[in-house]
């Protein structure tokens, strides 16, 4: 069951219902979930004849820009923040989603442009029912959630590839479908953004501060914050973060030298991470903003974990509170945790000499089964 919330004018612009936003919260309660239309003032005329014997709620919430409408009501009926779906179309539907950690969408019909350029959004009632549907079996749980106690870093992903897509499928294959999910748009793509800001919201996420998001940027990145994941990770930052902190067009991480693509069996041993670490290095443009900061690590999929241990050990060097590295796959059971030790200025390219690693070590964690289908639906 999910909480959805609205308000009047994504229902009902210029005071005239919508049929297709009317239809698709009547068939979200039909559905079994909690729909209610959220304003802080009275019940408007149309709303008794347009949701007439639904069900469909009319909440007349003062204030309800401070989103404890969101949090009363989710303890209430025993869900979590981030069960709860926000339709937004003014600045008072965003204010109420992300104070109460909601999950956030944009009515693309709003006349409001700074609603419309939220990034997470959809076109239509029928376009926000079917993103809604395709979440609905996601349970906000990580297939993967690393519990190393000595771990520098920490390491999730949202599906396991290897039973998704079968023994014998590649990093190539699942970042292909990934590809064509992104650049694709539509409610695939929007359903994929809330998944997956339904599991960071889970761990609180929502709710700390001094955090960043970044990127690991792929073999042979332009450094212009054009990789297929930069666009992912920015809406994925609008809807999981009260605050903006990281800048378009300034990638966290810059390739200053191509690497193998080792999801194709370049680079030689895949766990031997001296290619990575000589390859990329912070965006000097942070120098002065990582120290103290919980930084977000997103990658398409991971086999070995080279690349979060990579990032980790640079973050560390900079200064970085805590690294959490989010991959939307994991494929096999071969994941290790890397303990990278920089001399150099993680500013600047790191030459030979200047790091040093430890053997990798196997990164355990917990597994949730729960995961599997609804990214199959997702991704495909």
């Amino acid at each position: 069951m999910l909480m959805i919330l609205t308000g009047t004018d994504a229902v009902a612009p210029n005071g005239v219902p919508r049929n297709d936003v009317v239809d698709a919260l009547k068939n979200l309660k039909t559905a079994g979930n909690v729909v209610a239309v959220v304003s802080n003032h009275a019940q408007p005329n149309w709303f008794e004849v347009a949701f007439f014997q639904s069900e469909v709620q009319f909440l007349q919430v003062p204030g309800r820009q401070n989103g404890k409408i969101i949090t009363e009501n989710a303890a209430r009926l025993k869900l979590h923040s981030h069960d709860t779906f926000v339709l937004a179309a003014t600045d008072a539907d965003m204010q109420m989603g992300k104070n109460g950690s909601a999950i956030l969408i944009a009515a693309n019909w709003s006349t409001d442009a700074r609603i419309r350029k939220l990034g997470v959004n959809v076109s239509s009632g029928a376009e926000f029912y079917e993103v809604l549907q395709l979440s609905t079996g996601w349970q906000g749980t990580w297939w993967f959630a690393s519990n190393l106690h000595t771990a520098t870093y920490s390491v999730r992903a949202l599906a396991d590839l290897s039973s998704m897509y079968g023994q014998n499928a590649t990093q190539q294959e699942f970042a292909s479908k990934l590809k064509t999910t992104i650049k694709g748009g539509g409610p695939q793509l929007t359903a994929l953004l809330a998944v997956t800001a339904r599991s960071l919201l889970s761990e609180g996420v929502g709710s700390q501060k001094e955090l960043l998001w970044s990127v690991y940027p792929s073999s042979r990145s332009t450094n212009d914050d054009t990789d297929v994941l930069s666009d992912f990770c920015h809406r994925l930052r609008v809807i999981t973060s009260r605050a903006r902190y990281a800048q378009r067009e300034c990638p966290l991480f810059i390739r200053h030298a191509p690497s193998a693509k080792r999801s194709q069996g370049g680079g030689g041993d895949r766990t031997n991470p001296t290619q990575q670490i000589e390859t990329i290095h912070l965006n000097p443009f942070y120098k002065k903003s990582l120290t103290g900061r919980h930084v977000i690590v997103l990658d398409d999929c991971t086999t070995y974990g080279v690349s979060f241990g990579v990032a980790a050990g640079l973050l560390r060097k900079a200064g970085a509170k805590s690294v959490t590295g989010v991959a939307l796959g994991k494929f096999g059971n071969c994941l290790s945790h890397y303990q990278i030790d920089i001399q150099g200025d993680p500013f600047k390219p790191i030459r030979k000499g200047s790091y040093s690693y430890h053997p990798p070590l196997p990164f355990h964690g917990a597994t949730s089964e729960a995961a599997k289908t609804t990214l199959r639906q997702l991704i495909r």
